[in-house]
């Protein structure tokens, strides 16, 4: 059995999507039927049925770079116009999943760019599964700071049973999460929200007047592409638009991870820890599982080199060699009695950098920052991710210095001396989420995110049980 061409597109919905010649499909949208039957062509009769079908071209080639006197250029050519939106999200880690939908439900038309096939950066891709400095401890007992969408967020991975955990004035609620339906229920929360979400799209540049930053370019497998917004929120972790835009920004270095998932866990039949020849225990060689799922372990290799997470040389080393020291430890495991049938299930798909650009904002959060008064203008709050006290972060804390009409959140924010709590997972989602509100609030009325009524977006970020005091 054959069908047509157009039989063929409109079973993907793609019939009149913008003449499908020689152009990218852009803002023509396949409409959701909600079944996951319109991606694929069926024939009951003949399962072998011919599946490939020519189609026309969705995009035209532009203009190469040259070599002219031993030196590369890129000649100067249009860039064809993707989407328009209110605000942008860049980055659909913990920070830019909280600020798209965030800035969606704050009324805000909105559209989230992700360089990977699904949500939750280093949370999810990294396999960094505790959610940690979610709390603070006063009087004795715990209390949780990180609400808004974080807490949503847990509440909801508890009703879905990927969570482990619940959170009382007793304890630190710290839970860990499955990696994949962590991923399926971001998607929900999305598609929930309404945002357009693009993956496999990497944001490399902004669109920029002077200091007013007027949207992203990215590239894709249709090629570069812009989207014009109102408003952009950098959550690339990296403070990548925020060095595009000509922000300025303090380089750190840090430790690199690379967690792992270790399977089989509930069938070590070992009665005690493994140690090495000193007689000390091996930290890498789990007694238990602590993930949902009882056969799985997640863990960290530990802190790593001391690389540079902007530079592709270290980070391609770096890959290549946790992947070999998990390999070759997990060998040993399997030589050793009790623990000789525990593999690894997954190594993660995005290393664990955590830190290289922090942010100059018009407000830096250091430890001494941290230990005064609570700013006015607090518009989120970390827990105590270990330091023994938990952090206010203000509104001033997500503005950049010298640009305009970008706002920065996630691990780009803080001090060398902070960032160890910033950079956890809950605190990420707290500050995109204020990042988000706010990114909406000026895109609506039209301002500088610098010039917004901070009283305006505290009693918005109040209304979505946000904590602020």
């Amino acid at each position: 059995m054959q069908i047509t061409k157009r039989e063929f597109l409109k079973k993907l919905g793609l019939v009149g999507a913008a003449g499908v010649t020689d152009v990218a499909f852009g803002d023509q949208v396949p409409a959701d039927t909600g079944s996951a039957e319109r991606f694929f062509i069926r024939d009951e009769d003949d399962w072998s049925v011919k599946r490939v079908f020519d189609i026309p071209h969705s995009m035209t080639d532009g203009p190469s770079a040259f070599l002219k006197d031993g030196k590369v250029y890129r000649p100067m050519c249009e860039v064809p116009i993707f989407h328009e939106t209110d605000v942008v999200v860049v980055g659909g880690g913990p920070a830019g999943f909280s600020a798209a939908i965030a800035a969606a439900r704050a009324g805000a038309k909105v559209a989230l760019v992700e360089r990977y096939g699904s949500l939750g950066g280093l949370f999810t891709n990294g396999l960094v599964l505790l959610l940690m400095a979610t709390s603070i401890k006063e009087d004795g007992k715990w209390k949780l700071v990180t609400k808004g969408l974080a807490k949503e967020f847990m509440d909801r991975g508890l009703k879905e049973g990927i969570s482990t955990g619940n959170f009382t004035d007793q304890h630190h609620w710290q839970p860990t999460l499955d990696a994949e339906g962590s991923k399926y229920l971001m998607d929900k929360m999305i598609a929930e929200a309404k945002v357009e979400m693009f993956f496999h799209s990497w944001g490399v540049d902004v669109i920029q007047d002077g200091a007013e930053v007027k949207g992203v370019i990215f590239e894709s497998k249709q090629g570069t592409q812009a989207i014009l917004a109102k408003q952009v929120v950098d959550a690339t972790g990296d403070g990548d638009l925020l060095f595009c835009a000509g922000g300025n920004y303090r380089q750190v270095t840090h430790g690199i991870g690379h967690c792992v998932q270790l399977a089989n866990m509930d069938r070590i039949t070992a009665k005690n820890p493994h140690c090495d020849k000193d007689g000390k225990r091996f930290r890498h060689w789990p007694m238990r599982s602590n993930e949902p799922n009882r056969g799985l372990w997640w863990g960290n290799m530990g802190p790593g080199p001391k690389g540079n997470g902007l530079d592709v040389r270290e980070l391609s080393r770096a890959e290549v060699n946790f992947r070999r020291r998990w390999w070759e430890q997990v060998r040993e495991m399997q030589k050793t009695p009790g623990w000789e049938q525990v593999y690894i299930a997954n190594t993660c798909s995005q290393i664990g950098v955590r830190n290289t650009r922090l942010v100059d904002a018009e407000f830096v959060v250091d430890a001494a920052a941290a230990h005064e008064a609570v700013p006015a203008d607090t518009v989120a709050w970390a827990g105590d991710g270990g330091a023994g006290y938990g952090i206010a972060v203000p509104y001033r804390q997500l503005l950049p210095k010298k640009v305009e009409n970008l706002l920065c959140c996630g691990r780009m924010l803080g001090a060398p001396d902070t960032i160890e709590t910033l950079r956890l997972i809950t605190p990420c989602m707290t500050t995109g989420e204020a990042a988000g509100v706010a990114a909406a609030m000026a895109a609506l009325k039209g301002v500088h995110p610098r010039d917004l009524d901070v009283k305006s977006l505290r009693k918005a970020l109040a209304a979505a049980n946000v904590y602020l005091s």
